[in-house]
């Protein structure tokens, strides 16, 4: 029996378990749990680790798991120089993420530029999220500019843009993880500098804060050298800027990956790294990932109607608003990520055949007809 402590928001996390493994949930907001006597933890971005938050790891401890694509939040180097296998759940959200960027995009445009097709969008980390970004701004048929040199050098298959090339576009979109040191730093990487000499229309950060200078980037909107910004992700958060959020087209409290599958996606894949690490041999749980219809019936709809029905992006960007006098703010913000529903993607959502007629960027999205 594997004993194995467990964020106790981590979706499914009961119903998802390898049979061999016995849970003991833990509530993040009490700290990091007492380890001792326990073999693998499975955590979330909320639970930050290094030599400081775990100064000293019970020689049971085998196996750190983060039911997140990112990891900026483990100090890998310190947990594997301690024997710890460390996991993450890499894609298991990008589809999400995508469709958040997707979603952002054709609520800008209907606002904006309701008859004008899309410029080049630059695609800045082309890993699994950025590739899926990929994937649904092709199917709209918009150009891409990929960039990401450290996939160059690593996968023989894909050619980088120049940086040149990504800062020609009218709309960026950053889908890296938050580096300081290294080879390719992204630690502000959208600078005042990279910013200066061009005129961008929007720029999407659903990746990490940091990747992009807050700060500068305000300046340079509110200046009139960029026409819109959207923010999912913030520097010091759960703490965020209310300054840089007021300015904001879409500011949300890092939920751009959030959704019902993936969240299953998340615990599926660390459960299934943690079966292997463990080489436990009953597979886990399998969980239905289930459609949902959506009623749209005797409304009169336009765009933005309909992808405020199908996707809480403006709900979030409401409720992040509203609680940005708050002097609470921080917990508010965690409270946003935890206990709101997870929507569903759009391809697991159906609608009335008609309202796809109508609207065919709903069908390219993924939406598919009831019956």
């Amino acid at each position: 029996m594997i004993h194995a402590a467990a964020d106790q928001n981590l979706y499914k996390i009961k119903e998802l378990k390898p049979p061999q493994v016995q849970l003991s949930l833990y509530n993040p907001s009490d700290g990091i749990p007492d380890l001792n006597g326990i073999d693998a933890l499975i955590l979330r971005t909320v639970t930050h680790l290094n030599a400081d938050t775990l100064p000293h790891i019970p020689s049971s401890l085998k196996f750190i798991g983060t039911g997140s694509s990112g990891t900026d939040h483990l100090d890998i180097d310190y947990l594997e120089s301690n024997g710890i296998h460390v996991a993450d759940a890499n894609g298991c959200n990008a589809r999400s993420v995508a469709e958040y960027v997707m979603t952002a995009l054709l609520l800008w445009r209907e606002e904006h530029n309701p008859d004008q097709p899309f410029g080049k969008v630059g695609v800045i980390g082309v890993g699994k999220a950025g590739s899926a970004v990929v994937e649904i701004l092709t199917d709209f048929g918009i150009k891409c500019v990929e960039y990401d040199p450290p996939r160059e050098q690593r996968d023989s298959t894909f050619n980088s843009s120049s940086i040149e090339e990504v800062l020609d576009c009218e709309i960026l979109t950053f889908h890296v993880p938050l580096n300081k040191k290294g080879e390719y730093p992204t630690y502000h990487w959208l600078n005042e500098e990279k910013l200066s000499g061009h005129q961008f229309q929007l720029i999407i950060n659903a990746a990490r804060g940091g990747v992009i200078d807050e700060i500068a980037l305000m300046k340079f909107y509110v200046e009139g050298r960029i026409q819109n910004y959207v923010l999912d992700v913030w520097e010091g958060e759960p703490d965020f800027n209310t300054k840089v959020a007021k300015h904001a087209f879409i500011a949300t409290p890092h939920i751009a990956g959030y959704s019902e599958q993936s969240k299953v996606r998340a615990t599926e894949i660390i459960f299934d790294k943690m079966a292997d690490y463990f080489d436990l041999k009953n597979a886990c749980p399998q969980y239905e990932k289930l459609t949902k219809t959506v009623d749209l019936a005797h409304i009169e709809y336009d765009l933005v109607k309909l992808l405020t029905r199908l996707h809480p992006i403006l709900g979030y960007d409401k409720a992040l608003r509203d609680l940005s006098a708050r002097p609470d703010k921080k917990i508010l913000f965690r409270n946003l990520r935890n206990e709101w529903p997870y929507r569903y993607e759009y391809n697991f959502l159906k609608v009335r055949s008609e309202i796809l007629n109508e609207f065919p960027e709903l069908k390219t999205l993924g939406v598919s007809a009831v019956g």
